[in-house]
């Protein structure tokens, strides 16, 4: 804001002065001290009148300066400790933490069915089955005892292992951590209990409409792949200890390895501690080399697909096949959504289905980001049982209409200036700039990629909005995925029910 604007604290004494000798007794002749205070008093209120001047009369009149936002640099953080085993060092001493993320390069999916349910439990089970001479109990109380954490997952393209604690316990939980994640003991106890949560976990996948709609979602999309197998109770219950050590020989040994470091850290005394960390880190590599994961295809079977839950709201989700990054079209179509779903209650869908209409609390679209599979794009909501045939009518009434005539300028100008708006959101903890460039190294993002998203997005025309939402919002190209009671949606066939107890990849 303009400073001129502001009113300072020696501007409200000098004020405060001014009333006070205004309100003083006048005891007829005037003292020397007496003249210097009503002439301070009259320049003070010459003061107040210079101060004022050019003050807007409303505060919508008031003028602030463009908005200009730059993102971190990698390169400024980036640090090489080894071969193939880079990271990011984002210091910060505001508080006395420390949370450093390590993540290793891996390929891991099960090859066959029945060893689902065991890979499942490997990233937990590294974890809370404790290792390298201690036991499960003692490296409870040794990481409650400091206020600090340990956690592990294991995914499908990424291992990887997080420490968070306060900066003066971080050497003593970096040699903990390498002590129990390197030599991990897969206790039995621990996994009895881990078994149990799965299995909870199991018996509960369809206690609520959301959790059904997003299996429905899959199954209707995607052609069977191995990554998306679901495993049953029977299964969780017959995992052993060997079958979890099994699956696990080999995570946390990849020879790419990529860091994130951020806190109360000295960024060269940081490089030499994670120097000597790395170096004492050995975890034999597999026998052999884990076959590369499949990249998950659609099957594109466009239609109306409906599993019968007796229920008032229904739970709608619609989606097409989208594109794998990076991609010419990415940008264009995350503008376009904004426009059509994405800008909350600025957006043509939240207007139309929601402010006119009152169809639904919520209605959305969104555009899938994915740098490893080909995404998805979605519009998506709840309304009564008894008007969904009438809000999906509006629902693609908004967007043929948009394809058709395009955004007006105000909301193109919206759009973008709100998507390059929230991008500081992005980096709003150390944490999560050193978390960010590191993901992003290892999806091959250049170090001018958060520079050139501002480009690309002030970029988008307005005929290129009209040309991705005909191209990735096609009803004819869509599977529209409903929970609800089917006795309701006559107006909606030809449908296909899909029974609860098929939506598993099996």
């Amino acid at each position: 804001m303009n400073t001129k604007y502001l009113v300072s604290a020696a501007f409200l004494a000098s004020l405060a002065s001014l009333t006070a000798c205004s309100l003083m007794p006048n005891f007829g002749s005037k003292s020397k001290g007496t003249v210097d205070v009503y002439a301070a008093a009259a320049q003070d209120s010459a003061n107040v009148k210079g101060a004022l001047e050019g003050v807007p009369g409303h505060y919508s009149k008031i003028e602030f300066p463009e908005y200009k936002y730059v993102a971190p640099y990698p390169k400024d953080f980036r640090v090489e400790i080894a071969d193939g085993i880079t990271g990011y060092i984002v210091s910060d001493s505001t508080l006395p933490l420390v949370d450093f993320t390590v993540y290793f390069e891996e390929n891991n999916v099960p090859q066959v069915l029945k060893d689902k349910a065991a890979f499942e439990m490997v990233g937990s089970m590294i974890r809370r089955g404790a290792g390298g001479g201690i036991t499960p109990h003692a490296l409870e109380d040794s990481l409650e005892f400091v206020s600090a954490s340990i956690s592990t997952s294991v995914g499908t393209y990424l291992s990887a292992f997080d420490i968070n604690c306060l900066s003066k316990d971080f050497p003593s939980m970096l040699e903990l951590a390498r002590k129990v994640l390197t030599a991990p003991a897969f206790d039995k106890t621990q996994l009895e209990i881990v078994k149990a949560n799965f299995v909870t976990a199991y018996e509960r996948r369809y206690e609520t409409p959301a959790k059904v709609l997003s299996a429905l979602k899959s199954k209707v999309n995607y052609a069977p792949n191995p990554r998306l197998w679901d495993a049953n109770a029977a299964e969780y219950k017959a995992v052993t200890a060997a079958d979890v050590k099994r699956l696990a020989k080999g995570v946390f040994s990849s020879k790419r390895i990529v860091f994130a470091l951020a806190g109360d850290v000295n960024k060269d005394s940081a490089v030499t501690m994670l120097k000597q960390f790395f170096a004492d880190w050995n975890v034999a590599l597999p026998k052999t080399e884990k076959p590369k994961p499949e990249k998950l295809t659609f099957a594109r079977k466009p239609g109306v697909y409906v599993v019968d839950k007796d229920i008032t709201q229904a739970n709608i989700t619609m989606n097409q096949p989208f594109v794998m990054r990076p991609h010419p079209d990415y940008y264009p179509t995350a503008v376009a959504s904004f426009i059509l779903g994405g800008g909350s209650f600025s957006s043509r869908l939240m207007n139309r289905v929601r402010s006119d209409e009152g169809l639904a609390y919520s209605v959305y679209s969104t555009v899938g980001n994915d740098y490893r599979d080909t995404a998805m794009t979605t519009i998506a909501l709840q309304t009564k049982v008894e008007t969904v045939d009438f809000a999906l009518k509006l629902v693609f009434e908004e967007v043929e209409k948009l394809a058709k005539e395009g955004p007006t300028p105000e909301e193109l100008e919206q759009a973008k200036k709100s998507l390059v708006e929230s991008l500081p959101s992005l980096f709003d903890s150390p944490s999560s700039t050193a978390s960010i460039f590191a993901k992003g190294e290892l999806l091959g993002k250049s170090d001018d990629h958060y520079l050139d998203y501002v480009k690309e997005i002030t970029a988008v025309t307005a005929e290129q909005v009209k040309e991705m939402i005909a191209k990735y919002f096609d009803r004819n190209k869509m599977t529209i995925s409903i929970v609800g009671p089917v006795s309701m949606f006559e107006s909606l066939k030809p449908f296909t029910v899909i029974p609860l107890d098929s939506l598993e990849f099996r």
